[in-house]
């Protein structure tokens, strides 16, 4: 890992110009802002790669205005003035922005005729939110393939009653902060590939915690299975389960 000598590094040269008093700030002032503005351009960034269209436009309007906050509080510390900012006023006008967005009908959720190999024709469930759960299950149910897209909660996926069709599923999973679960039923064939960018992944019995971690997981026999689940998450910071039932 180049990356923890060179943060260590860069604060033992913060904390020695700040000792001489070369400048006024401790390297840990401007840990926060710069997470902020690092975490902002990197989603713009993966927005952009994208390109969904207007399907995007809300997250691109969150993301600049988190990006604008960082910036905002990073300037001053560094000894740029910026102009005062009424917070009295910013704080509820969040407030209000937040639950017009969970009281968005249906969070966005959509179903689209998706043509994959082979010719089969699918219905794809699609759910964009940005804060709150989505939870599917324990109950019986039919399984689609699905694309999630969430902000901030959790995500829970009980399949342990669902009816799986006779091809392979895809279930994919995409979200920032909180908590994706997933419960499969004995004996279903599944491949799982899930990312994080900090906190902790749970295929089965492997276990990974820390920043960027990644594991994939693919059942004996998988790609001669009829019924079968091709699942992928990818998350940000938060934890990722995905168990089988026994």
């Amino acid at each position: 890992m180049k990356s923890f000598p060179i943060i260590l590094i860069g604060f033992g040269v913060g904390f020695l110009l700040y000792n001489l008093q070369v400048i006024s700030f401790t390297p840990w002032q401007i840990v926060w802002p710069s997470l902020i503005i690092w975490l902002a351009s990197s989603q713009l960034g993966q927005i952009k790669k994208r390109q969904r269209g207007s399907e995007d436009s809300w997250e691109i309007a969150l993301w600049l205005i988190v990006l604008t906050v960082g910036v905002y509080l990073l300037l001053p510390i560094i000894g740029i003035p910026m102009p005062s900012i009424p917070w009295a006023v910013v704080w509820p006008l969040v407030l209000i922005l937040i639950g017009v967005l969970i009281l968005l009908p249906g969070k966005c959720s959509f179903i689209k005729v998706d043509v994959r190999s082979g010719g089969r024709q699918n219905s794809e469930h699609k759910s964009s939110s940005f804060l709150g759960e989505f939870n599917r299950g324990p109950t019986s149910w039919v399984l689609d393939d699905m694309d999630i897209r969430h902000g901030i909660g959790s995500v829970n996926l009980d399949l342990t009653q669902s009816i799986v069709p006779d091809r392979e599923t895809h279930i994919d999973v995409y979200g920032y902060v909180g908590e994706a679960s997933i419960y499969l039923p004995p004996g279903l064939p599944f491949r799982a590939e899930c990312s994080l960018s900090l906190g902790e992944i749970t295929v089965l019995d492997q276990k990974e915690s820390g920043s960027h971690r990644y594991i994939r997981m693919e059942s004996p026999g998988y790609e001669a299975a009829t019924q079968k689940v091709n699942i992928r998450v990818h998350w940000k910071i938060g934890e990722i389960s995905i168990r089988q039932i026994r």
